[in-house]
């Protein structure tokens, strides 16, 4: 009796992770790299939006007068070069409506070279800026948040082991 009565109350105490898991993946809307709204390219990177068909596409919403949004153009920088060659696409979204002289400035120290773009937004609402967000290969909206978060790389990791081998 004792053994149920345990097995019971550890079984309770487990509902509010599984709860909280099955929130976190109903927090992810039925979006699409084809909802995000384009910028325009202010560093000279060559994009185009139908070249991310069958990519991992990682975009961020950042500002110029933002310092977490700074400190993480480095990271950011890093990842776009630890995963370019396996199918993923870093973008850039300056969302302060900044002039393109100050965003070259902010970009020019950490050696951003994946495309930034002044203006443009995501299709999920952000509690502000930096912002995240992943869509695997088949342009769905697989993750959202702050790029500091312990589920952002998870999630690139992830898209690129579902990638189809070629």
């Amino acid at each position: 009796m004792k053994a149920i009565c345990l097995s019971v109350v550890f079984g309770l105490l487990a509902l509010p992770a599984f709860s909280k898991e099955k929130e976190e993946a109903a927090s992810v809307p039925d979006v699409s790299v084809s909802d995000v709204r384009w910028g325009e390219v202010v560093n000279g990177v060559e994009f185009n939006k139908d070249s991310l068909k069958g990519k991992i596409v990682v975009l961020e919403e950042w500002g110029v007068n933002c310092g977490p949004c700074i400190a993480s153009l480095p990271e950011m920088a890093k990842l776009s070069k630890r995963y370019e060659k396996k199918g993923v696409v870093v973008i850039g979204l300056e969302r302060q409506n900044s002039s393109k002289e100050d965003i070259l400035a902010v970009i020019k120290k950490p050696r951003v070279k994946y495309a930034i773009m002044a203006g443009g937004s995501a299709p999920v609402n952000s509690n502000g800026i930096p912002h995240a967000c992943v869509f695997g290969h088949d342009g769905k909206l697989i993750w959202h948040g702050h790029p500091a978060d312990d589920g952002f790389e998870d999630a690139i990791k992830d898209a690129v082991k579902a990638m189809p081998k070629v």
